[in-house]
């Protein structure tokens, strides 16, 4: 199986995530992935993906680079395929493109609703799809229930032979089934071992309506990550609130680690609006989780034990580990994690 690496870049100042990109593809890793949101709470600005991304290109060599992921909510699927397309190009045929149905915090204070967000998603990435694919002497036509085409083409001045791949940000049974119809991988949100297996069956129910198979979709486990040496380590002391501000935003991960205690309605993806005053409620509640559950959704050790989680992943199908220090890692931090995890794992 060819094994393969990604860092998720999100939450850092601009600075940082340049020299961060450049050093993470020294240190071995294929992909570079970048959030998609209009506005989150907290310290670290948050860019425009693309714009973001291109900037990615020019400093970087061989990375493969994308988003985690674009809203189709906010945007037209021809606008995202030409984007898409466009950073094709300027990065040599290196994009990848993520796609996801949405989340309120990014549409409702614009006063965008989340109607039909399946069929939305679904016809976004047909559209993408059929532009990505569509010339002057065979232009793309479609009529769906919310988008249409006729004749169209994107006239790029150069043609990239393949174009970026497509993955689905996919965290409920409908958008995994999805997923496994029409993408060409999947991005999960929040998982845990237990959990991951799953939601691979979703992924399998969905490649079998259209007579794919699952070893046409890339597979990927998104993992938080802490190496540490020894259990008392100050560092794990630090990082248990962002885990479990993570699982109360996934609520169905968390009942199945066994939280019988009530997740307000508010914290749903679909209807959590962020201010002050919802970041405060979040983290008085994610206080509450304790640390043996919150840590289940992420690897934390030495870098054995993380290679343990990962392979297991690895077993169930994951072909691509996209991983999130937790804390703003350092060089030797990526260093250590290519030489003693992604060099031992790929030459296994």
């Amino acid at each position: 199986m060819d094994l393969r690496f990604g860092y998720d870049i999100s939450w850092s100042t601009f600075e940082e995530i340049i020299s961060r990109s450049v050093e993470a593809e020294k240190f071995g890793f294929d992909s570079l992935w970048y959030h998609d949101h209009l506005m989150i709470p907290g310290h670290a600005p948050v860019f425009e993906s693309f714009s973001l991304l291109t900037a990615l290109a020019t400093k970087t060599n061989h990375c493969k680079i994308g988003q985690t992921v674009v809203d189709v909510s906010r945007r037209h699927p021809a606008t995202i395929a030409q984007s898409a397309l466009t950073l094709n190009h300027i990065s040599n045929g290196r994009a990848f493109l993520g796609l996801g149905a949405g989340q309120a915090m990014n549409l409702s204070p614009l006063g965008i609703d989340m109607k039909k967000p399946l069929k939305r998603l679904r016809e976004s990435i047909q559209v993408v799809k059929g532009l990505f694919n569509a010339t002057k002497d065979n232009p793309f036509n479609f009529s769906g229930e919310i988008f249409s085409a006729k004749d169209i083409f994107l006239n790029m001045s150069e043609k990239i032979e393949s174009p970026p791949p497509i993955y689905v940000g996919a965290s409920a049974p409908r958008t995994r089934e999805i997923t496994g119809e029409l993408a060409d991988g999947w991005i999960p949100y929040v998982h845990t071992l237990s959990n991951y297996e799953k939601f691979l069956k979703d992924i399998i129910n969905g490649t079998k309506k259209t007579g794919r198979k699952i070893s046409d979709v890339d597979l990927v486990a998104r993992i938080p990550i802490l190496i540490i040496e020894n259990e008392n380590d100050d560092k794990r002391k630090k990082i248990g609130r962002s885990l479990s501000i993570r699982l109360l935003l996934e609520g169905n991960t968390l009942r199945d680690l066994g939280w019988d205690e009530e997740i307000p309605e508010e914290f749903s993806q679909s209807k959590m609006i962020v201010d002050e005053s919802l970041s405060k409620k979040l983290e008085q509640i994610a206080d509450k989780i304790p640390s043996e559950i919150a840590e289940q959704i992420a690897a934390i050790g030495r870098p054995s034990e993380i290679i343990e989680v990962l392979e297991n992943y690895k077993k169930m199908g994951a072909k691509h580990f996209v991983v999130k220090f937790l804390g703003q890692p350092t060089t030797e931090d990526l260093k250590k994690f290519n030489s003693e995890i992604i060099q031992v794992m790929k030459n296994a």
